[in-house]
């Protein structure tokens, strides 16, 4: 099917075709917001993602292991044998008390932080020096600076002379540092049991220098307690003489005031005057309480007869006259009955009656006046007392003022007696318990000599080695992902630039001699079986797909820079849609750098460019079946002004007198960065497919390639994901797109050479 002639009327105005620069709008076609990328599956998760990752890049991990083994063994046979001898030892809390009171410890038992200070004790430049001396380890040749040579000892006779204290000094602290350096303290959790370990070159010595180091500890503790205890007795003897000499002035000043004040005590706390008032004043209250007594006993004789006092009562006179006056009573009573009264023996009797009458009173008056005098007497004493108390009162008060000073003095004699009689005491505890070695510190097991060595151990290393290499390898591989910007699958391309990826295509092997597009072409015409034919059959699928009105009438193929396959992508294309019966129009539009009439092996002589020109007709310069149905307008002579040609409203005629002679439009768009054709050609035609080369095109730059369409108004309809190579890819198309068969049944065509001025029938060249 030839393409209708175009006279200048009717290509000067855009207008006139019907068709305004070609938009899709203006073909009546509108495309709705709904694309594939609407019903994407999940995305993978990130274990698979990692995983594929890490299966893309296996030889790298297995190599940078393999490398990593190898160098662990190397070290692992160069590294110097390390020999490691262990002490056991026991660190309790406290010593073993022998006697009841025992002197203080150093450290004490209770701090919770004890263990953590015996640790640190046991890592100490003190003990690591004691046991530099204890060995002799500064002296022995090569332990602190290593084997000297040969040379080296031959000088040193010859030269040196003894060893000054420096160099001495010197070699003690680095075989010090040595000793540190080997050292290790193991707590067993849970007990009481710490393991010292060394480690050396030489196992005697790494066994002589742990068992040592256990012992010299066990000795230093004994040492700092026997300093502790030395030191508290020195500084007990010291305190003991000062409170000594201050005792004995404070006792002098007492007995001084004493002797100056006239104070007296008794005893060392009541003065005389007071034991005198004391002792008066226990009389003075006997001596009111007889007067009360007396007192009480009188006032009941002057009441009274006396007859009922008890004196009365109780008088051995008074009594036996009673019994008598009263045997005569009797008597009387008894002759009363037979005498009268008057007879001279009645009135006898009466008289005798009246003389103990008369003797009572007389005794009753003697007993009254006894009570009198002893409460007259009794007053008398009282009231001495009385006066002979206030006296000693103002005498003892008195005291008591000249006493202030002397008790003041009085308690310093006191506190410094008690602080003696307390330091004394400690001085005496301290003597004894020091002499005591008890220790909290005990050897459980000395050091055996080692029989093999600790350090190097294969059995960790290479583990260790394999582990490293691997850390490595992940390594390496997350800077070349980062690195990496490029496209490497299609899930990439949706999620990053928002737009559908309707095909992806393998890459395909060159055959020798021949160029991609012909390996790529021939492939698709010829071996319609072949991986790559069925992905370009895929694509035409999505394409009739891409828009309600099926595959765009006029499709711009292009891609953001040279050598992505955009003009193979358009050749396949061409001669997938043609293999369906439709007539298909293939336009070069890459009027720099045109190729689509090399690999199709037509003349190149005429073209497009001609066309936009002006003067020439496109029926005149086409070449019809060149595939089955494909017809192919060339780029023809390298124009001096492309993007100004493209724009003008031939182009426009050109492909809107196309579209109705022709099924399907194909343009083989020329690159879009840096050049100003494929916006212009983007927004003349009714969809834009977009050519990636898989892991080689930036990120940026298609990104860039994308949003500059987007602003010419061009329709994307979606990208192609070109040399797809499943290696890069990861785990993403593990999976596969139905590839997976290879490339062995494909047919290689050899086009030979095409220097332009021989021409060959495009069935031939495509093997038809």
């Amino acid at each position: 099917m030839s393409l209708p002639a175009m006279d200048d009327r009717a290509t000067t105005p855009a207008t006139a075709t019907g068709r305004d620069l070609a938009t899709p709008q203006a073909r009546g076609l509108a495309y709705p917001d709904v694309s594939a990328r609407q019903f994407e599956s999940q995305a993978a998760s990130p274990f698979l993602v990692y995983l594929g990752i890490f299966l893309k890049h296996w030889r790298l991990v297995v190599a940078i292991c393999a490398a990593s083994l190898v160098l662990g063994l190397i070290v692992t046979f160069l590294m110097p044998r390390i020999y490691t001898a262990t002490t056991t030892i026991q660190i309790d809390r406290e010593a073993a008390k022998v006697i009841r009171s025992q002197d203080a410890s150093v450290e004490n038992p209770l701090d919770p932080q004890f263990y953590t200070t015996q640790y640190e004790l046991l890592k100490s430049r003190a003990l690591a020096e004691r046991v530099v001396d204890a060995l002799s380890l500064a002296g022995l040749p090569g332990f602190a600076e290593g084997e000297p040579s040969a040379l080296s000892r031959l000088f040193d006779r010859i030269f040196s002379k003894e060893d000054s204290d420096a160099e001495i000094s010197r070699r003690r602290r680095l075989a010090a540092n040595v000793v540190m350096k080997g050292l290790s303290i193991q707590p067993v959790p849970l007990s009481r049991i710490v393991k010292v370990n060394f480690s050396h070159r030489d196992a005697t010595l790494a066994q002589r220098i742990s068992a040592s180091t256990a012992e010299n500890f066990v000795a230093m503790t004994l040492d700092r307690r026997f300093a502790a205890s030395s030191y508290a007795r020195d500084f007990l003897d010291e305190k003991i003489q000062q409170v000594k000499l201050k005792l004995e002035e404070s006792e002098k000043q007492v007995v001084a005031y004493a002797r100056q004040q006239g104070i007296v005590n008794v005893d060392e706390k009541i003065s005389v005057a007071g034991a005198n008032l004391k002792a008066l004043n226990e009389s003075l209250a006997e001596a009111t309480a007889e007067r009360i007594k007396t007192e009480q006993l009188w006032a009941q004789a002057q009441v009274a007869n006396g007859a009922g006092l008890p004196q009365v009562m109780n008088d051995k006179l008074i009594e036996k006259a009673r019994e008598k006056r009263a045997q005569l009573m009797a008597d009387y009573q008894d002759k009363l009955r037979l005498m009268k009264p008057d007879f001279p023996e009645m009135r006898q009797i009466q008289a005798q009656i009246v003389e103990y009458d008369r003797q009572i009173a007389r005794q009753i008056d003697l007993v009254k006046r006894s009570i009198k005098t002893q409460f007259e007497t009794a007053r008398d004493q009282e009231a001495s007392f009385a006066a002979k108390t206030e006296s000693l009162k103002t005498e003892v008060l008195d005291l008591r003022n000249r006493s202030i000073q002397y008790n003041i003095l009085q308690r310093e004699v006191d506190t410094n007696r008690s602080l003696y009689d307390g330091l004394l005491q400690q001085y005496k505890e301290v003597g004894v318990t020091g002499a005591v070695t008890t220790n909290n510190v005990s050897i459980i097991d000395k050091a055996e000599k080692p029989l093999t060595p600790s350090s190097p151990r294969l059995i960790l290393n290479i583990p260790l080695a394999l582990f490293l290499g691997l850390l490595a390898a992940l390594g390496t591989i997350a800077v070349l992902e980062m690195l990496d910007d490029t496209f490497k699958s299609a899930e990439e391309v949706e999620s990053m630039l928002g737009l559908t990826a309707l095909g992806v295509v393998p890459m395909m092997k060159e055959a020798k001699g021949a160029s991609e597009q012909m390996n790529v072409a021939a492939a698709v015409v010829g071996d319609p079986l072949s991986p790559i034919a069925e992905a370009y059959r895929s694509l035409r699928t999505a394409l009739q797909f891409s828009t309600p009105a099926g595959a765009p009438k006029v499709l711009l193929v292009t891609s953001s820079q040279p050598g992505e396959g955009k003009s193979t992508t358009s050749l396949c294309l061409a001669a997938n849609f043609a293999q369906l019966g439709l007539q298909v129009l293939l336009i070069d539009a890459d009027l720099r750098k045109a190729s689509l009439h090399k690999t199709l092996g037509v003349d190149n002589n005429r073209g497009l460019s001609n066309v936009l020109a002006g003067g020439v007709d496109a029926s005149l310069v086409v070449h019809e079946n060149v595939i089955d149905g494909v017809t192919l307008l060339a780029s023809g002579p390298l124009p001096p002004n492309p993007a100004e040609l493209l724009a003008g409203p031939q182009f426009a005629s050109l492909l809107t007198t196309a579209s109705e002679k022709f099924d399907v439009v194909i343009i083989d768009g020329p690159p879009i960065m840096g050049l100003a054709d494929a916006p212009v050609v983007g927004s003349l035609v009714d969809g834009t497919l977009l050519v990636i080369d898989s892991g080689r095109t930036r990120r940026r730059m298609v990104a860039a390639a994308a949003k500059r369409m987007a602003l010419a108004r061009s329709y994307m309809v979606g990208v192609l994901l070109n040399k797809f190579e499943q290696s890069k890819a990861g785990h993403a198309y593990g999976y596969g797109y139905g590839y997976g068969y290879g490339y062995g049944g494909l047919k290689y065509f050899h086009y030979g050479a095409n220097d332009g001025t021989e021409k060959k029938p495009a069935q031939s060249l495509l093997g038809r």
